[in-house]
């Protein structure tokens, strides 16, 4: 059983800034236009049509049409539209400053890339397959290559720009504390109180937490590693396992602990509240805030003029949807196994929850 909870939104959220819009007249051919620079209305409606087809194939034909639980009232559809346009208008945003930057990407990147690509899909014949379906030419997908390569190149000298001095990150952390102190434990799950109650028995009694984790807890995962559920922090659990975690002292078992997972045996191993400790996530944290403010301020410069109406419809139709969720399952093949590992940190955090 897996414990943790990931929540994977369709496509990159755009970012909350303030542009100028001029929403009046229209320009043949062109979506949108950023500092002067045409966005392409067939790119928008392609870039709509890939998450559209991904996400039919996943929750069905009727999605699209569903009303967005956000309070609009615009259907699921519109709202994805919506975001798709945003997109481009963010990412054209940043090649614009990355020009700036001069930051470039070579034909011999981008062919590389290719060459990856190939391999990927079992060959230049399945390559193709992968294009037809999506109705995309080599070209597209090279320009394509070439933005990814791009951005890449654009966050990692941002990061590098945008680094912390440790001084800076012990005034964040100073700040910041309770949102860096994490806890490492281990559980043992378990269906009804008396099984718990039984597992709590043998504890008392002085037999090995890891080995009874292992023999019978019910998360698999965590189960293999003798329960242990690695560090996670205040709020990554559901609301009963995290209160009894940081109530509890190094060392401690704890009594059978109640949740929608069943019952859990929990032996608190650590909390980890120093700075040391925490000096890798403050330092993530600083840079991804730093990063969205950067990001904010070249959106609030740009002048944006919108000619796509993104309330108008752009039909997808399941056949598509369905070649894209076939092949987009060969490809994640070993994504998926990189998953795996990644969850296996992961379990218990919000696994709880």
């Amino acid at each position: 059983m897996t414990f943790s909870k990931t929540i994977k939104k369709i496509g990159t959220v755009a970012l909350a800034a303030s542009v100028l819009l001029t929403g009046c007249g229209k320009k043949p051919g062109v979506a949108v236009t950023v500092n002067g620079e045409d966005i392409p209305m067939a790119r928008y409606e392609r870039e709509y049509k890939v998450q559209a087809q991904q996400a039919v194939a996943q929750y069905g034909e009727d999605f699209l049409k569903q009303e967005a639980q956000d309070g609009s009232k615009k259907t699921m559809g519109e709202l994805m539209r919506e975001n798709t346009l945003e997109n481009l208008i963010g990412l054209e945003v940043i090649k614009q400053d990355a020009k700036k930057n001069k930051i470039t990407v070579s034909d011999e990147e981008v062919n590389q890339e290719l060459e990856n690509m190939k391999k990927m899909y079992g060959g230049e014949e399945g390559l193709k397959k992968v294009l037809e379906a999506n109705k995309m030419e080599m070209d597209e997908l090279k320009e394509y290559m070439s933005t990814n390569l791009l951005m890449r190149k654009y966050q990692e000298k941002m990061l590098k720009d945008l680094e912390p001095t440790d001084e800076e990150m012990k005034a964040y952390y100073e700040k910041h504390k309770d949102e860096f102190k994490t806890a490492e434990a281990s559980h043992i799950l378990v269906e009804t109180k008396e099984e718990a109650e039984a597992v709590k028995k043998e504890l008392d009694g002085g037999a090995d937490f890891a080995k009874l984790a292992k023999e019978k807890s019910k998360d698999t995962q965590s189960a293999e590693n003798g329960g242990s559920l690695g560090a996670f922090g205040p709020g990554q659990m559901v609301k009963e396992f995290d209160e009894k975690v940081f109530s509890m002292k190094p060392g401690e078992i704890s009594e059978p602990v109640k949740t929608q997972f069943g019952f859990h045996i929990i032996k608190l191993d650590k909390i980890n509240d120093s700075f040391d400790a925490s000096k890798d996530a403050v330092k993530e944290a600083m840079i991804k805030e730093r990063f969205q403010e950067h990001n904010e301020k070249l959106r609030k410069k740009a002048k944006v003029k919108r000619y796509v109406d993104t309330a108008k419809d752009i039909p997808v139709t399941v056949e598509q949807a369905e070649a894209q969720k076939g092949e987009g399952a060969e490809k994640n093949k070993g994504n998926n196994a990189k998953a795996a590992n990644e969850a296996k940190a992961d379990n218990g955090k919000n696994e709880s929850k």
